[in-house]
């Protein structure tokens, strides 16, 4: 990864902040773009392997500012991961029925996961297509979601809780972005996904075993565990790679 440069939205989150440290310790210089408070806190962290850079990836003037100012102050852009999300935790309190589902929440949602990945693809795509690179000239990697590939389980849930239909269609819609872009751009853009399965994050001890219960493995992952993905598709070892979806969902996504 020396002297690439890769940018990951939503950088300071689960699994964001993990890709940047993994990708910089192997001498990447990778800038982290995410919301002000989340920089914010990254500041007063006094974590410098990587750059962080505040942007509202739903907005497409601040987008576009904000790659024209990395790419004229490191003179390129290598890799774009789309790792943005907003993912809503479970809560008794909050009714997700289909049938009274909010339209403003499915629009903020698609907004932040489909929408932002969009607009951070078409944007650093010009300035890809502008390295001299042998091969591919840049690299999309969508991080996508084993609930783009099966539906929600609601019976694992408590109290309740319903899981809101607008995650898993954006995630979905991420896994086509993926082949649209691959199909598009053929040899010049490689776009890929991965598809990780549940975390663990602190869920309570029914919703943990219950996704345990459903996994093959048998476990929840580790928020480490996707960094060998990550590399795998950062690197030349799957440029024959065009348009997939690499499933780490502890098998979860077979049953």
């Amino acid at each position: 990864m020396k002297n690439k440069v890769i940018l990951i939205s939503g950088g300071l989150g689960l699994l964001g902040k993990q890709f940047a440290i993994t990708l910089s310790e192997m001498q990447a210089t990778v800038v982290v773009l995410d919301t002000s408070e989340q920089v914010r806190k990254q500041y007063m962290s006094s974590i410098d392997r990587y750059l962080a850079v505040s942007c509202d990836i739903t907005n497409e003037n601040q987008v576009k500012d904000v790659l024209q100012s990395i790419h004229n102050r490191l003179g390129h852009i290598d890799i774009l991961i789309n790792c943005a999300a907003y993912n809503e935790q479970p809560s008794e309190y909050i009714d997700n029925s289909f049938e009274n589902y909010s339209l403003d929440k499915w629009s903020e949602t698609l907004k932040i996961n489909l929408t932002g990945a969009f607009l951070l693809s078409r944007e650093c795509i010009k300035y890809m297509l502008k390295n001299e690179n042998e091969g591919f000239k840049g690299t999309i990697i969508n991080i996508a979601s084993d609930l783009g590939i099966i539906t929600s389980d609601q019976s694992i849930y408590e109290n309740g809780y319903i899981k809101p239909i607008d995650y898993g269609v954006s995630k979905a819609g991420l896994l086509h972005l993926t082949k649209y872009i691959a199909g598009y751009y053929r040899d010049k853009i490689k776009s890929v996904a991965i598809s990780p399965g549940s975390v663990y994050n602190g869920q309570s001890y029914l919703l943990k075993k219950n996704l345990e219960s459903r996994t093959p493995i048998g476990r929840l992952a580790d928020r480490e565990e996707y960094n060998e993905g990550i590399k795998f598709l950062c690197g030349f070892g799957s440029d024959y790679m065009q348009g997939q979806n690499l499933v780490m969902d502890g098998g979860r996504s077979i049953w």
